[in-house]
């Protein structure tokens, strides 16, 4: 069996679900991104640290929701925004 993107992904997925503590946040501000607060609750989750802080062998962490590495839906999310809304032609 070959070995593909889609699965690959979701194992380190769950892997660093397993390796690290990622808790949701209400009181989390997200001033910085340009947003209200209330009605953006996938950006209020925050990493609280390793399981085993120690293992040479722990993957990165990535977003519980986005599943992108930890701060790129930020930085997604700013970019497009900063190009104002989409227009129809």
């Amino acid at each position: 069996m070959r070995s593909d993107f889609y699965h690959t992904q979701y194992s380190l997925a769950g892997l660093s679900a397993a390796q690290y503590y990622y808790l949701y946040d209400s009181t989390v501000s997200t001033a910085h991104l340009g947003i209200d607060g209330s009605d953006e609750p996938a950006f209020k989750w925050i990493v609280k640290g390793a399981v085993e802080p120690e293992n040479a062998d722990n993957v990165e962490t990535v977003h519980p929701v986005f599943v992108l590495p930890w701060g790129h839906a930020e930085g997604i999310r700013s970019y497009f925004e900063k190009k104002g809304p989409i227009r129809a032609t």
